[in-house]
Parts: C-alpha cells; sequence; structure tokens
C-alpha cells in the first residue's frame, strides 16, 4: 500500500475527546455481575492510562466470556491489541464490536474502518467508511474516509465528491482535508484548483515525500497544459525535495522522472 501524508491518526484524533473513550457509557448492556462491574472499569483506566495492556486484554476477555453479546468489551479487547501492535487481530474484535452494536457507535465503525485500511483491508474500510456517511450523516469523518480510500481503489470522481461533503461538514479548517482534497484535485485533473489547496497546506507538510510528488505532478502537468517552462522547472524542485521516490505513486515518477 502507498503511505500518503495524509495522517490516518487525523480519524482518530477527535474521539479521544469523546464521552465514550472517557468510560462514560457503553453501547450494548453490560452484565450484572459484581465481579464485571468491578474489572471492567479498571481495564478502561489501563487503556486511558496506556498501562498494563497485557492485563486489560485479559479483563476484557473474561468480560466477553462471562457474555458474548457485550460489544463494548469486544471493542476494548481490540484497542488494547491495536496499542499492542497486534493490529491485525485487533480488526477482529473491532469487526465483532461493530456487528454486535447494530450500527449505533461510529467510534467502533471509525476504529474498524481506519485499522483496516492500515493492515491494507482497503474493502472493508471502504464499506464501514459508507456506513459512517449512512448512519452519521453529519459527521465529516465517513466522506472524509471515502476520499481517502479512493487514492486505492482509484475511484478519484467519488472520492472528490466525498471529500467535497467533508470540507463543507468539518466546523474549522482542517488541514489533512485540505490536503486530501489537492490530491484528488489533481488526480482528476482539476490542477489550477488544485494548487490554492497544496498552497495552503504547505507549511504542515512541506518536508513530507507524498506531499511534494504530488505537488510536483501538479505543477508539471499545469506546466505542461500552459507550455509555462517555469512551471515545469518549478515542479521538478519539489520532486529533487523528495527522500525516497520509490516510494511515491508510479504515475509521479513517471510524469517526474524524465526531468
Amino acid at each position: 500500500m502507498i503511505l500518503t501524508f495524509v495522517s490516518l491518526s487525523s480519524l482518530l484524533s477527535q474521539q479521544n475527546q469523546s464521552d465514550y473513550f472517557l468510560g462514560n457509557r457503553t453501547y450494548c448492556k453490560k452484565p450484572d455481575d459484581e465481579r464485571i462491574n468491578k474489572i471492567y472499569p479498571l481495564g478502561i483506566k489501563a487503556v486511558q492510562q496506556n498501562l498494563y495492556i497485557g492485563a486489560a486484554f485479559k479483563i476484557f476477555s473474561e468480560v466477553i466470556q462471562k457474555d458474548n453479546s457485550f460489544c463494548d468489551a469486544y471493542f476494548w479487547a481490540g484497542y488494547t491489541l491495536r496499542l499492542s501492535n497486534m493490529e491485525n487481530d485487533a480488526v477482529i474484535f473491532y469487526h465483532a464490536a461493530d456487528s454486535l452494536a447494530q450500527n449505533r457507535s461510529i467510534e467502533f465503525k471509525q476504529n474498524l474502518a481506519t485499522l483496516s485500511m492500515k493492515v491494507g483491508r482497503i474493502n472493508l474500510s471502504r464499506k464501514k467508511f459508507e456506513e459512517m456517511t449512512k448512519y452519521f450523516p453529519d459527521n465529516p469523518e465517513g466522506y472524509y474516509g471515502i476520499g481517502l480510500t479512493s487514492l486505492f481503489i482509484e475511484d478519484y470522481v467519488n472520492g472528490l465528491e466525498n471529500i467535497n461533503i467533508a470540507e463543507k461538514k468539518y466546523k474549522s479548517s482542517n488541514s489533512d482535508c485540505q490536503s486530501l482534497k489537492a490530491v484528488l484535485l489533481t488526480l482528476n485533473e482539476k490542477y489550477e484548483e488544485a494548487i490554492p489547496y497544496f498552497e495552503n497546506v504547505e507549511s504542515y507538510f512541506k518536508k513530507d515525500d507524498t506531499f511534494n510528488g504530488y505537488y510536483a505532478l501538479c505543477l508539471k502537468q499545469l506546466g505542461i497544459k500552459n507550455s509555462d517552462r517555469k512551471m515545469i522547472n518549478k515542479a521538478q524542485k519539489y520532486y529533487e525535495k523528495v527522500q525516497n521516490k520509490n516510494g511515491l505513486p508510479e504515475m509521479v515518477k513517471k510524469t517526474l522522472g524524465g526531468g
């Protein structure tokens, strides 16, 4: 999978401040059991403090054994696995949590979609981002996720349509959203529209290889279109900033590699 400069962490940044991640509620009914009521909060506290993660996983596993319909225990178990870098295993638990929650939790879908994309399960990721737009239409993250997965599925028109929606739904200016829109405008050959977006976020991503690669692609294509040698030279300068050219998409290397 090509790593993009658009950070996956941007899809997770808001959730850590949510009521759910403070442990204040559940999406499924918690087992009415004295021991579960004692240990379950301890597991969540361990996750919040990023301490004793292995012990926290054992706690959530015990809760699941007690009641295998308690979706929240699956989610937190998956979360501990992600923190332990067992990402493929975490996807399994996230998927179970999301299925049991019956479309009530945006946190479950968002974590499942994001981690699925990271481990290369793009179709599952896209499906969950689409479900986010269906069941949580006011939240921008699902639309943003569709835009991000379009880089791999290569349905760039659909990606641009969704990133436009996300841009309108974010309450404030979002550099990740703008950078992704710049890339998608470029991939849709809307080079003139893309340039201002690249310029707006350059200070955030000026050292990022993929940003410089796509910006160079946009400049080169626009320079060719307008027979503007100055812009073509500028494109080459941005391409030269890329430290690891092997990590760029083939279309960027093919277009810029010849100078």
